[in-house]
């Protein structure tokens, strides 16, 4: 009997829209995954950092080099897992300031295209993180350098905690016009926190291939917002100023580098102290990825060689909330450092995978 109850709760599950509760911005916890706690002390009075660590946003460098990806959804069916290729995607971006080369830009943006994933789910975030180091960074840089940081959080608002929960609510939002959205932005130096969270009612429903017109409304949003910020002193048990993708770039450097590096770092992010550690790492010899479009086109065929995967979590100190997610990165030639293959499973029989999508090839132009 027990046995049919879990073949029936499955069978609920795989009917339903299963990439919708995936997709409703739990993804934007790969990189964005360090969700707005509720304890800092409320102050109005700490603007200039805001306002500062907004204009490094906006100055961000725009010649950072892209790497794009698609998304599938997966079910877990007892013993085997079955999904779907091409519901979503995003990009991971990285670059240097071209005014001041201490300025480096680490930016992401995943989550379901409502033009090809289930019900028209629309669920994305993005982040922009800012880490301006002491010195002109090496390669890789060393985070011991870094004097203060700033993240720009973008993402749809989503509160639902079930399929049922978040379709009743795009259904409000269709009803009233009215589509929510959130930002944040969160500035860390050693030893002092700050940051500002708002919310945004837009007519317009962006969704993840609109984020350039978005950006600039959800910026100005929080430069004119009058709602008190968030401030720590003097964070217990981390002192650094680095923040969250930041904190991702130097361990998985260490780990590509193999030295014995730190394998855990302290990161502040909206004020509180979070923990990220690499748990397990483990070579892979070879990897094939096959994504096909909805309509069975070949989006990527490749076997990659030599891999490093990663399997990270991320603790929050003072909820205790831990986040688990897999990234698997490329250790040789032009794929050294670059992320071919994320995993994010927020529970056992739910998975996002995020795939490296191959660049276009140029096309040669014909004489004239």
């Amino acid at each position: 009997m027990y046995s049919c109850q879990i073949s029936k709760r499955i069978s609920r599950q795989a009917d339903s829209p299963f990439v919708s509760r995936g997709l409703r911005g739990r993804l934007l916890l790969v990189f964005l995954l360090v969700l707005i706690p509720q304890s800092a002390r409320p102050t109005g009075s700490d603007r200039a950092p805001i306002v500062e660590a907004l204009g490094w946003v906006r100055n961000a460098p725009a010649d950072a080099v892209q790497y794009d990806y698609v998304m599938t959804a997966r079910v877990r069916l007892l013993f085997f897992w079955a999904g779907k290729d091409d519901v979503g995607g995003g990009f991971i971006r990285r670059g240097f300031s071209k005014n001041d080369p201490r300025q480096e830009l680490l930016q992401v943006l995943f989550g379901s295209d409502p033009a090809k994933a289930p019900k028209a789910i629309n669920r994305w975030g993005a982040g922009t993180e800012v880490v301006r180091h002491r010195e002109v960074p090496s390669t890789p840089a060393k985070g011991d350098d870094v004097v203060s940081s700033a993240f720009f959080g973008f993402m749809k608002s989503s509160t639902g905690k079930s399929v049922s929960e978040m379709q009743q609510e795009l259904k409000n939002e269709k009803d009233h016009g009215e589509h929510q959205f959130t930002g944040i932005l969160s500035r860390v130096d050693a030893g002092h926190a700050i940051s500002l969270t708002v919310p945004l009612a837009s007519e317009i429903d962006y969704n993840l291939h609109q984020y350039a017109e978005a950006e600039p409304v959800m910026l100005e949003k929080l430069s004119s917002s009058e709602r008190p910020a968030r401030v720590l002193e003097n964070p217990a048990g981390c002192m650094r100023a680095g923040e969250f993708l930041g904190t991702v770039s130097e361990l998985l450097d260490s780990a590509l580098q193999n030295h014995g590096g730190p394998r855990s770092l302290c990161y502040v992010y909206d004020a509180q102290v979070n923990t990220l550690t690499i748990e397990h790492t483990a070579s892979l010899p070879k990897l094939a990825v096959r994504v096909k479009t909805a309509k069975g086109a070949m989006l990527a065929d490749r076997t990659y060689e030599e891999l490093l995967e990663t399997d990270f979590v991320t603790v929050n100190h003072a909820t205790g909330r831990r986040v688990n997610f897999t990234i698997l990165v490329g250790t040789k030639g032009d794929q050294r450092s670059v992320p071919v293959q994320i995993r994010y499973q927020p529970n056992w029989w739910f998975q996002v995978v995020l795939n490296l999508l191959p660049k276009p090839v140029a096309q040669s132009q014909p004489p004239h």
